[in-house]
Parts: C-alpha cells; structure tokens; sequence
C-alpha cells in the first residue's frame, strides 16, 4: 500500500514539473513579443508573426470588396445570384485578429500548451464568423427564385377528330428555404476563399394537382343540348360560333364553378364578336331591337343550359329573357348581360371531371357535357314547361305620325304575350316516377308589352294621291310592314336540375 502510495506521488510530481516547464515556455513567448503565433491562418492569410495592428491590415485586404462578392443558388432548372451585400454579410476584422492573437495564450495551462505544440507541428488555419441578414436570405430565397423553380403543370385533357387526348402532367419544384439557409451557414462556417459563392440549393417536389388518371375517367356524356338558328344572318351566326368556341374545351373539376360572362366577354370585335340583334330597353321603357357587339349571345347560353339540365349539375345562377326566346321551350332559356349584370354560373357537383364540348354551325349549335356516368342506367328524366299564367299584352298603343300618309298605319313594334312559367323535373325508375318537382331558378317570368302602331297624318294632294295609287297598282304587289327579331325558329333538347328559386322580372338593359 505504501509503494503504491509513493508511486502516485512520484508520477504527480512529474505532471506538475512538466506543466510548470510548459507554463514557464508558454510564458516565455508570450513575454518575447506581443505577436500571433507562428502557423496561424485567417481564412487564406496568413498572420502569423505580425501585430494585432498588421493582422487587421492584412485581413482588412483580403476582405475589401465582400459586398460585391455574388452568391448564386443553383437547380436543375437554373442558377439565380445576389450579392452578400444584399444579404447583410459582415466579418468584423477586430474580432477575426483577436482570434487568432489568443490562438495559445486562452485557456488553462495544458490547452495552451497543447495549441503551442500543434503549431509546431502544422500550420492551424482561423475561420472568423461571418454574420448575414437571415431575414433577408429567406426573403430572397421566397420570392426571388421563380427562375430556378418550375410550377407542377396538371395532366390535361383535349378533344381532337371525336376522341380524348390525355396530356401527362409534370412535377414541379420549390426551394426548401430552411435547408438552403443551412447551406449557406455552413459555407460561412468552413474556410472560404475570397471569391465567388455557389450553392446548390436545396428543392422540394411538388405534385401536379390533377394527373392523368383524373381524365381517363371521362367516358360518357352526361348531358346535351342543341337549339337551331337562322343561317341568314351571318353576323349571328359569327357570334355563335364564337360563343360556342369560347366554350368548348372547358374542363370542370369536382367543385368548380363555370361563369358563362367570365368566359365569353369582352363584347368586342377584337374577342370575335360582331353586330347582331338584340333586346334593349329605351328611355320611354319600352324594349327594342338595336344591334350590339355580342348579339345573340344569349342562345349560347341557353343551348349550354339545355346540356348541364341534362347532366344535373348544380345551377348557381340563370334568368329569362325579356320576352320568351322562339328558339327553345318556355322557361328554358337562360339570358346574360353584361350591363344588367345577369349571368350563367353553374358547378360540377360530381366526384369526376367534366368536359364541355361545343360547336356552331350549319344552323345547328350544339353542347355536350362529358364526365364519368355514376347514376343507375335504370333512372331517366324528363322537362316539362308549364305556362301558369299567361298575360295578354292588350290593344296596341297607336302613336301619330306626321312623316306617313294620312291613313297609312305601320305596326312599329310587335306585341309579346306575357307568362309565367314553371320548369318541371321528373325522375323515373324503371320507368315508374319517383320524384318531380321545380328545378332550381326554374320560375320564370316573361313580360308583356302592347304593340306600337304609327297612324299617319300627313296630308297629300288628290293629284299626287292618285299618282301614287296608280304606281302603287301597277306594281301589283302590296307593301307589308313587319318586325325584325333576334331569335330564329330553333329546337330545344332538354336537360337536367334540383330544388328550385324563384326568378321574378329583373331589370335588364340589354340581352343578346
């Protein structure tokens, strides 16, 4: 016990000597001269043997112009740069030299001892910290990185020569800010060389909304409609067509919700469109046929309707015309105005996408809904139009004119009957009804308006009379006067509904 005693002792001594000699040595230097250790690197200067006051000359050089030092974050898809000055990057020199002075004289006698032998054996190289603007990278890296990012592109659909094309879709990207902020402290952190910086930054995928497997699943029509129009007016007819084109290609996702005005405006020529017919009210309140940019319109819209009745999507919003449209049943009609701010919205409330398929021409327009057939093949519907008030327009109003012969009377506005109507759906199971009631905006109301006869009262010579009665015989025909309209005798096939909500006379300026 006592040996092992007096070994303990000896060996304690041997520490304490060597420590004393090394404290001694570490003295010893310090007290020779006042600079940085022999071996001692900041980043790529060297400062060892210099004064605090040269070291900082020194490093000063080596970091003088860090503000115009760019940063560039590469991907896949490219590189962006900024510049550290942007970023707030700062070295403080001060700091960066008494880092490398206390090199060996910090600590307790055997760490200094231990740093003094490393530099004897190898030369140590300082990183000083670099400071930046954390708030400013994580802005840059938010909004300023489009360029090296790309957005996920959902699978598409088409419809080319009667059959569905599906285009895959793409992933995306976008910048990880927390993971490349990491990046760039590490790049601070190890030993950097006064030049340019490149990082790679660090990137999340992002999944394209809508893939292909969404749009294979369209593979049935659910619903059509098809009104006919007069090919005599061809300015009309540009404008179904145009309406109709606007249209066609539509795709509806579960839960969209499809804006007839959204899609078909602007009226201009510019958009298509040109002067056609179409309802607007004048000062005296009376409503006329003027032409306007768009007219016609209104029989796209009402042709669409026919097709999303059929297919039962849910319909947010629909109103009548003025007066009931010669093209399509009473009450399944659906105007829009820009100026009265009547519009055409409906939503896909199936589970699938739909596709909207339309066409214009040959006197015919057309629209069908496709999407993925869910209700039982044993259930069909059916549209009934009730006319439950009718509202005779009454005996013509007759107003003088001076410009016509006395006893001449030109019916200058035609009369309209007024009704109200209710629009009915029945819904069979084998044939057998199982539910009917008034589809949802399915209450319409069509005014009555008088006609407008103008008497003449121009007074004419019994001479010039005569003339006139012998070149009015000898052309053997009779002279009629009628009304211009801007509907065209046309078909209707009807469509589909839920609930129902009243729709009174709304105020319109125009309809086309």
């Amino acid at each position: 016990m006592k040996r092992i005693t007096k070994l303990r002792a000896i060996t304690f001594l041997l520490i304490a000597g060597t420590l004393a000699v090394a404290a001694g040595t570490a003295r010893a230097k310090e007290s020779d001269n006042d600079t940085i250790y022999a071996g001692v690197y900041l980043d790529g200067v060297y400062v060892g043997g210099l004064t605090k006051e040269e070291a900082m000359e020194e490093y000063d050089k080596y970091i003088d112009g860090i503000d115009d030092l760019k940063i560039t974050f590469a991907t896949d898809v490219g590189t962006c740069s900024t510049t550290l000055k942007d970023l707030g990057v700062s070295v403080s020199v001060e700091d960066a030299v008494d880092k490398a002075y206390n090199y060996g004289r910090q600590g307790n006698i055997l760490s200094r001892y231990k740093e003094i032998k490393a530099l004897e054996a190898e030369n140590v190289v300082l990183v000083p910290e670099k400071e930046f603007n954390e708030d400013s990278l994580k802005e840059y890296l938010e909004n300023e990185t489009g360029d090296i990012t790309k957005d996920a592109k959902n699978a598409s659909i088409d419809r080319v020569d009667g059959e569905f094309v599906v285009y895959k879709g793409e992933v995306g990207t976008s910048i990880d800010v927390d993971k490349t902020v990491k990046k760039v402290e590490d790049v601070f952190a190890a030993e950097w060389e006064q030049k340019d910086i490149k990082i790679d930054a660090a990137v999340d995928e992002k999944e394209p909304q809508y893939t292909s497997k969404d749009f294979y699943s369209i593979d049935s029509v659910l619903g059509q409609g098809s009104t006919e129009y007069s090919q005599g007016n061809t300015e009309r007819c540009q404008n179904l067509a145009t309406g109709a084109s606007k249209i066609s290609g539509t795709v509806l996702m579960p839960g969209e919700s499809f804006s007839m005005l959204d899609t078909v405006l602007p009226f201009t020529e510019e958009n298509g469109y040109a002067n056609a017919g179409q309802y607007e009210k004048d000062d005296k309140g009376s409503i006329t046929l003027v032409d306007g940019l768009g007219g016609g319109i209104c029989q796209v819209s009402t042709t669409l309707y026919l097709a999303v009745l059929r297919a039962e999507l849910d319909v947010n919003e629909r109103y009548p015309h003025t007066f009931p449209a010669s093209y399509v049943k009473h009450g399944m009609d659906a105007a829009i105005s820009e100026n009265a701010n009547m519009n055409f919205r409906f939503t896909n409330n199936t589970e699938y996408p739909i596709y909207i398929d339309g066409y214009a021409g040959g006197g015919t327009i057309s629209f069908a809904i496709y999407g993925h057939e869910t209700r039982p093949s044993n259930r069909t519907i059916e549209f009934e139009s009730i006319d439950v008030e009718t509202t005779d327009p009454g005996d013509p109003e007759e107003e003088k004119d001076s410009e016509l012969e006395e006893g001449t009377r030109v019916t200058e506005r035609a009369a309209h009957t007024g009704y109200y109507v209710e629009l009915w759906k029945h819904v069979y199971v084998d044939g057998e009804e199982t539910e009917k009631y008034i589809v949802d905006y399915g209450r319409s109301n069509y005014q009555a308006q008088k006609a407008l006869v103008k008497i003449g009262t121009k007074k004419v010579k019994k001479k010039d009379k005569d003339d006139s009665d012998s070149k009015s015989n000898s052309s053997g025909k009779d002279k009629k006067t009628t009304e211009a309209t801007t509907e065209a005798p046309a078909t209707e096939t009807p469509t589909t509904e839920t609930p129902t909500e009243p729709v009174g006379n709304s105020k319109k300026e125009s309809e086309e």
